[in-house]
């Protein structure tokens, strides 16, 4: 119920920025992940598959938007990158039952993300797909909390 509730306020922020900002390749992706996680957190099960597939191709899409966008400044590219890359290989190592550790890899998202904020880094385009993707890198975390527990 918390994660559902981090996830979907996540969302609802996104659209509001989107919606702030107007920029279309931005909102395109914003509105692709919150598609996914609207599909995974609907209770059939049927339809969690796909929107795991759906939110993964949304966060690779924001990797090719890191390294397309020609206004972005290098450090900006970096935590776009390094954020949407980590997050989608922690799905991809989940979704193909992959064994590990995978809880450094939310933690990796997050510290890339603190680190962009404490270097006060120009993505307030970007920043509603960022923010999913660091609530979902919060939500994973929370999620083997409270398996451990």
């Amino acid at each position: 119920m918390i994660l559902t509730m981090l996830l979907g306020l996540s969302g609802v922020f996104a659209i509001f920025w989107t919606i702030k900002t107007k920029k279309i390749f931005p909102a395109i992706i914003t509105l692709g992940m919150i598609v996914g996680i609207a599909l995974v957190l609907f209770p059939s099960m049927a339809m969690q598959t796909p929107g795991f597939y759906i939110y993964m191709g949304f966060v690779a899409l924001t990797i090719v938007y890191a390294f397309v966008v020609p206004d972005l400044k290098i450090d900006a590219r970096i935590i776009i990158g390094l954020m949407s890359a980590s997050i989608f290989l922690y799905w991809l190592w989940v979704l193909n039952h992959w064994h590990g550790n995978v809880v450094l890899i939310p933690i990796f998202t997050l510290v890339v993300g603190a680190f962009g904020v404490f270097r006060k880094v120009k993505v307030k385009n970007e920043l509603g797909f960022l923010i999913i993707l660091a609530a979902d890198a919060v939500a994973i975390i929370l999620e083997n909390w409270m398996k451990t527990t």
